[in-house]
């Protein structure tokens, strides 16, 4: 009598107990937040710092490689994050990621050693469902893609890894790698 009291009470509290796991789990997803906002968040972290780092890859450019680089993180709102490139000699991008209506659009102003706009500027295009808080995916909007016919597959990649103590800048053309920049994130 006492072994089967014990196994109708055991049965009975897995039953309980799973039964409030759906909604438990559901209330803690609806008090999330969402992936893009964490990103913004986090990449927020470094506004006024500069990131030392170099270049590990440039295809068009591969003399480039191993040169010195720096992200300047300049102005962190809510909503947006402005992230200026510095190669020596070279021009000038700024990395502007903004988020909108929780989505994330990538941009790069992109400046002559003059600061006038480049040729081609503004080009960019939206994250994609592959990211994460610390990482996220930018692939080619129509805009670039038609500004430069072959890269309608292009995409660019920011990784915070903050385990390495890295940030990460990857450019990429049909999954191959065509610029890599890394820098080493401030020791907190």
């Amino acid at each position: 009598m006492k072994l089967r009291l014990f196994g109708l009470l055991a049965t009975l509290f897995l039953f309980v107990s799973c039964a409030n796991a759906p909604r438990e789990e559901q209330e803690t997803k609806e008090h999330e937040t969402p992936t893009e906002e964490s990103f913004m968040n986090n990449i927020s972290e470094y506004c006024g710092e500069t990131l030392a780092g170099e270049i590990f890859a440039d295809h068009s450019r591969p003399e480039l490689a191993g040169s010195q680089m720096e992200f300047s993180f300049e102005k962190c709102t809510e909503n947006e994050v402005r992230i200026k490139t510095l190669l020596p000699g070279e021009e000038q991008v700024i990395i502007i990621i903004t988020l909108i209506n929780d989505e994330l659009l990538l941009k790069h102003d992109v400046r002559d050693i003059s600061l006038a706009p480049g040729q081609n500027t503004m080009y960019g295009g939206f994250s994609d469902d592959r990211g994460n808080d610390l990482t996220q995916i930018f692939p080619v909007h129509n805009f670039g893609g038609d500004m430069w016919p072959g890269y309608e597959n292009y995409s660019w990649e920011i990784c915070i890894d903050k385990q390495e103590g890295s940030f990460e800048y990857i450019e990429m053309a049909e999954n191959i790698i065509q610029k890599h920049y890394k820098a080493a994130l401030p020791s907190r």
